[in-house]
């Protein structure tokens, strides 16, 4: 893609690049579903909310996301279908969204990279704080959504994560947020409801929205990096309100707003 910018006009002032919105599931417990997270909001708001979207991998261990996006395109070398669907796409004016791989300490010069028009970047970040260049890549966040399950190891491991990062300064906390992951309702309600309350005697905030536990997430057709999750699926995912929340919490405005 070709990001060279035209030459103003003379005697008209040339207006730098908006700054993207970037946020990051981030959480130092594995399993918590950060970069399942990263990947379907950023489709679903690229592909059917009109937002332009960027993931920057640095999850140096496992570049997750990264690699995803190079099975997918090597799968469309023999799946005409897919390669159909891309197409058909790119001629509407949807470009697949920028992924880009790094290490943490990297982050600032990957976010130049990017072309002008990204208005929301997603950092994949690693499940480790004492990677190199950690602080590096959260100084550049302006929300940091930490995902938990209710259960006591899960709590106890993301607030020690929050305390990490208010104690080392990298965030105050009116930029962290908590989001309940794999919820269910019948066995998660009560307890997520008192530790909400514990939270906010901390100032810390919680998303109202909550992820409920399905595996089908992970569907290679539910979470891909260059097509939106099936409509038929996200009327009924559990997940509208949670696109919808981030939209107003990063104050992005989406240009398509018919997920059908």
């Amino acid at each position: 893609m070709n990001t060279t910018q035209p030459h103003p006009s003379p005697g008209v002032a040339s207006r730098p690049p908006i700054r993207p919105v970037v946020i990051a599931f981030a959480t130092q417990k594995g399993g918590m579903g950060k970069t399942t997270l990263s990947v379907l909001v950023a489709s679903t708001l690229h592909y059917r909310r009109g937002i332009n979207v960027a993931i920057l991998d640095v999850d140096g261990a496992q570049l997750s996301v990264y690699n995803q996006r190079i099975r997918e395109a090597k799968q469309l070398q023999t799946d005409d279908d897919a390669k159909a669907r891309l197409q058909a796409q790119i001629v509407n004016g949807i470009q697949p969204f920028t992924i880009k791989a790094g290490n943490p300490e990297q982050v600032p010069a990957l976010l130049k990279q990017l072309p002008d028009d990204v208005q929301l970047v997603l950092l994949d970040m690693p499940g480790n704080i004492d990677v190199e260049g950690y602080e590096t890549a959260i100084k550049t966040v302006d929300f940091l959504i930490v995902p938990m399950e209710t259960s006591e190891y899960s709590v106890t491991t993301g607030v020690s994560y929050i305390n990490a990062i208010r104690e080392i300064e990298l965030l105050p906390i009116d930029k962290l947020r908590v989001i309940w992951n794999k919820y269910k309702p019948s066995r998660d309600a009560d307890m997520a409801d008192m530790l909400e309350s514990r939270f906010q005697t901390m100032g810390l905030s919680c998303l109202k929205s909550r992820v409920p536990q399905r595996d089908s997430y992970q569907d290679s057709i539910n979470r891909s990096t260059l097509f939106p999750m099936p409509a038929n699926y996200l009327r009924n995912s559990g997940l509208k309100d949670l696109f919808t929340e981030i939209e107003l919490l990063t104050s992005l405005n989406p240009t398509n707003t018919n997920d059908d």
